[in-house]
């Protein structure tokens, strides 16, 4: 399964997210789009239709068909869509109308095969184990307010922080902390953040903190940055291979960085070029095996991952591949022997560069005066930026 829970927004909160989705989704199938937890008199269906179409424009569907009833849901053959988009509303009536029509166990068997659904505020929060973390009031009596659960014992939250005055908020913040002791941990995303579960795989995607709150205490959190850069340096003329690849900003405890110097003269000209130390995973090897071995090999450094920062999809039109780097806080525990191949040393030269932030910026600002230099800063500076937020402490 992969589910895509949003805390709640849309528009430019929500472009990032909007990638991912559409770079899991089958384009040649319609979406399933369900309005229903809408409030007719808020909006009505042909209006959360037109806002569907305009959400998702920039993404390639043969149609978009939206239920009008509960009922109709029941009807519908879920093999034949490329994903279901759940929007938001009241949360009460939306688990009360699909649990009493029987869609509520359709959807639970589709997302317990290969389903792929994107819930936003109402629809992010059903998929938690309980729906009681919602603000929204009650007025259908709902009693049983168990949700789809498939965190295993973890509630969600919407539209976190987001609150119109901070009055609000603290209430908010209380009844979470109050909750969490009472009954289980708790999720609640802003509304800029989405819960990605692949599978397995729980990944928090977005640009602002997010916070849990379990036995009354509630800690901040980051989410992982995930962005696009295409090559604007060379011609696009076709992409035919991936590279996927483990990346780190290596700190040590005096707030130095260590990053790679680079002196090459290739088909993307000569550079002479900083990087972050990383490379190609190989075969057999998960991410994190993958960074301790390339930080051995390239600094010589033992070290210990504080966290992944997120993943950077971006182009080499000049040797046609597409990269897939994946960025980790990584904090010095010693320095030993490198390990750099022949190439690494014949042909790149790299050696080690131990450089305060400011130094690191500056570094990556100079060395703009060439194609390949411009397309490294582009994809590894707001990394680099995100790096230092949270060693500034606002994780």
């Amino acid at each position: 399964m992969k589910l895509f829970l949003c805390g709640g927004g849309y528009g430019k909160q929500t472009e990032a997210i909007y990638q991912v989705f559409d770079a899991v989704i089958d384009h040649e199938k319609p979406l399933l789009y369900i309005p229903l937890a809408m409030p007719e008199e808020e909006h009505s269906l042909d209006e959360c239709y037109a806002w569907i179409k305009n959400e998702l424009a920039a993404i390639r569907f043969p149609s978009i068909d939206m239920v009008r009833s509960y009922e109709e849901i029941l009807e519908k053959d879920f093999s034949q869509y490329c994903a279901i988009f759940v929007g938001g509303g009241n949360t009460f009536s939306l688990l009360d109308g699909l649990k009493r029509s029987g869609a509520f166990a359709r959807i639970a068997e589709y997302i317990r095969g290969d389903g792929i659904v994107f819930g936003g505020s109402a629809g992010e929060i059903i998929f938690g184990k309980d729906i009681m973390t919602s603000s929204d009031p009650n007025h259908v009596g709902l009693t049983d307010t168990s949700g789809f659960d498939v965190l295993r014992g973890v509630s969600l939250g919407a539209h976190y922080t987001n609150a119109e005055t901070e009055e609000k908020h603290e209430r908010v913040t209380e009844f979470l902390a109050r909750y969490s002791i009472e009954h289980e941990k708790v999720i609640a995303l802003p509304e800029e953040d989405t819960l990605f579960l692949d599978g397995e795989e729980v990944q928090i995607i977005g640009d602002r903190p997010y916070y849990v709150f379990e036995n009354g205490n509630r800690q901040k959190m980051r989410p992982e940055i995930r962005y696009e850069r295409k090559d604007t340096e060379w011609p696009l003329e076709y992409i035919d291979h991936d590279r996927r690849i483990a990346r780190a900003i290596v700190f040590d405890d005096d707030g130095y960085f260590y990053f790679i110097r680079a002196v090459r003269d290739d088909l993307f000209g000569k550079a002479t070029m900083i990087e972050t130390p990383g490379g190609g995973v190989e075969a057999g090897e998960d991410l994190r095996t993958a960074i301790l071995r390339e930080l051995s090999e390239e600094l010589g450094a033992d070290v210990e991952i504080i966290c992944k920062i997120g993943l950077v999809s971006d182009y080499y039109n000049v040797i046609h591949r597409h990269n897939l780097s994946n960025y980790f806080l990584c904090k010095v525990r010693s320095f030993g022997e490198k390990h750099l191949m022949p190439d690494e040393i014949e042909e790149f030269h790299l050696s080690t560069l131990k450089l305060t932030y400011d130094e690191v910026v500056s570094e990556y600002e100079k060395r703009k005066e060439t194609p390949i230099g411009r397309l490294v800063a582009a994809r590894e500076l707001p990394v680099i930026r995100r790096a230092k937020e949270i060693l500034d402490g606002e994780r």
